[in-house]
């Protein structure tokens, strides 16, 4: 099965659930790709990957689409700004915020910038990355804040880094889905999968 996945997921969900999906289906043979959204979707129309796992809301035409989980975020600011001292955020505490974010064509950009609306942060235009390490540094060298996905944090990509996380309220998640052609015949075993991925994922967080 040749699988892809964006890079705001990629790395901190597959690591955690390759191993128990191989050790359940040890004739099953995994091959990976990591792309932006688009990337993935021009791969798997033309055949190239079999399913995707990637973030709505985006707009992705005629695929078929399992929704695995909800994927909310924090923010992530220095220790010793005074935003890290309040124990929940709403969206007029970060209205018109600056925030650093991920470069364009990345789909995490447009979620996070629309995770409150209207009234929402803004994008510092003076700084885009292309990861979420990168973006952790920053902020740990008190070059501004930014919004980091649930999913990450859980993995742990914020430990040890120097940084704050404070949890937003309202904030509207984006929703994580595996996605394949509506004609492949492999329709029943990318399901099947799907709900490993959401087991495991699930037992994790317990």
């Amino acid at each position: 099965m040749h699988l892809g996945a964006i890079p705001t997921l990629a790395p901190y969900l597959l690591p955690r659930v390759v191993p128990a999906i191989r050790d359940d289906y040890p004739d099953l043979r995994l091959f990976f790709r990591e792309a932006t959204t688009d990337d993935l979707l021009e791969d798997l129309r033309a055949g190239r990957l079999d399913a995707i796992l990637i973030a709505l809301p985006y707009e992705v035409g005629d695929v078929e689409v399992q929704f695995l989980f909800a994927d909310g975020y924090q923010l992530a600011v220095r220790p010793d700004d005074p935003i890290a001292r309040k124990q929940i955020l709403r969206g007029p505490d970060i209205a018109d915020m600056h925030l650093m974010l991920l470069a364009r064509g990345h789909c995490l950009q447009r979620h996070a910038l629309s995770a409150f609306e209207p009234g929402g942060p803004v994008q510092d235009r003076s700084f885009e990355a292309t990861s979420l390490p990168t973006l952790i540094a920053m902020v740990a060298e008190g070059l501004g804040a930014t919004l980091l996905p649930q999913v990450a944090i859980d993995a742990g990509v914020a430990d040890g880094q120097g940084v704050a996380l404070v949890p937003l309220d309202g904030a509207c998640p984006r929703r994580m889905v595996l996605a394949w052609r509506k004609a492949s015949p492999r329709a029943t075993e990318f399901r099947r999968l799907g709900d490993e991925l959401v087991r495991i994922r699930d037992g994790f967080r317990r």
